[in-house]
């Protein structure tokens, strides 16, 4: 029976083996939430006054109150609950694992997106909670400014009216504060955010050796042209000294490990063509191009291809192999 620390050491000798596949988890991650913010905060520009000038938001005019509802429910699926966590919790889970508090000082940009993502999350929780107080309390609480004195009743009807309730608490001064906090927790995401962003580029170069990393940035080069404003190329030139057809390799690479064979075909045809002396892309294209265990077969009435693979002790035994969608 294992012990408790024999356990611990277990369970991180697991996740040490599967370290790269949840490093790419969390830049996939990222990039989903970072979109996900995006179309938020698209929802909470609508709330702009109309006679407004640049991001003048008022989030207590009648008609923000249906945009208050998306982005309640938004930020809900985004982060989720304890038993069913959205993408944000997840990230910031993983990135918890990832880099853990106590190995802080040998990941310096890990430790920053950690800390980064973990902000943002506690930004998230409290800008969640005050839409919820807007859209639950906010109408009724600006409705009591507009109530008139309470007539007195009974035999105290000869004495003075009693004051209006806006006269000893002001309500609308603390809804209006919790539109400004809101606001101000919307734009503090947004900085966050974008300071995670550049963090994460920044590390790029440091996950040179993980292929699904690089895999992912191919895989994504919309969203990343998007994100960094830069073509995939010089980024994996940056990852790679200078040299983008060694990145198209190092993903084909790990295709071909993975019997991914047009993808891999892709990958270095990429890698030639960014560096028409690149000799591993070279011999792998012609390689590929001859391999008599792979060959395509049109799946009639389904949009993948299947690619088969048939060992070649199977093919001198004229055996059929098997064979996979490249959709699967």
């Amino acid at each position: 029976m294992l012990s408790f620390f024999g356990r611990d050491k277990a369970r991180q000798g697991w996740f040490e083996q599967r370290r790269n596949h949840f490093v790419r988890l969390v830049v996939a991650d990222f990039f989903r939430f970072v979109d996900s913010f995006h179309k938020l905060y698209e929802g909470y520009l609508l709330c702009r006054k109309p006679e407004g000038v640049g991001v003048d938001i008022d989030l207590l005019t009648p008609q923000a109150g249906e945009y208050r509802q998306r982005m309640w429910d938004r930020l809900s699926v985004m982060i989720g609950s304890e038993t069913d966590k959205g993408q944000l919790w997840e990230l910031k889970d993983i990135c918890h694992m990832i880099w853990p508090e106590h190995d802080r000082k040998h990941d310096v940009h890990g430790a920053l997106i950690d800390w980064l993502v973990g902000s943002v999350f506690h930004e998230a929780m409290k800008l969640k909670e005050n839409i919820y107080l807007l859209n639950a309390y906010g109408p009724a609480a600006l409705r009591i400014r507009g109530l008139s004195p309470e007539p007195a009743v009974g035999p105290s009807a000869v004495g003075p009216a009693l004051p209006r309730l806006s006269t000893m608490v002001d309500v609308e001064l603390l809804i209006r504060k919790i539109g400004i906090d809101i606001a101000r927790q919307m734009e503090q995401i947004g900085i966050l955010l974008g300071q995670a962003t550049c963090i994460l580029r920044m590390m790029m170069p440091e996950l040179s050796d993980n292929p699904f990393v690089v895999r992912l940035l191919i895989e994504e080069e919309n969203t990343v042209r998007a994100l960094w404003g830069e073509e995939v190329e010089s980024i994996l030139a940056d990852m790679f000294a200078g040299s983008s057809a060694r990145g198209f390799c190092t993903a084909g690479r790990s295709y071909l490990t993975g019997q991914w064979y047009r993808e891999a075909l892709v990958m270095y045809e990429r890698a030639l063509a960014c560096d028409d002396g690149c000799d591993e892309a070279r011999e792998k294209i012609a390689e590929i191009g001859v391999m008599p265990e792979v060959h395509a077969v049109e799946d009639s009435g389904s949009k993948f291809v299947k690619l088969c693979y048939r060992p070649l002790p199977d093919r001198l035994n004229r055996e059929s192999g098997f064979c996979r969608n490249s959709g699967s």
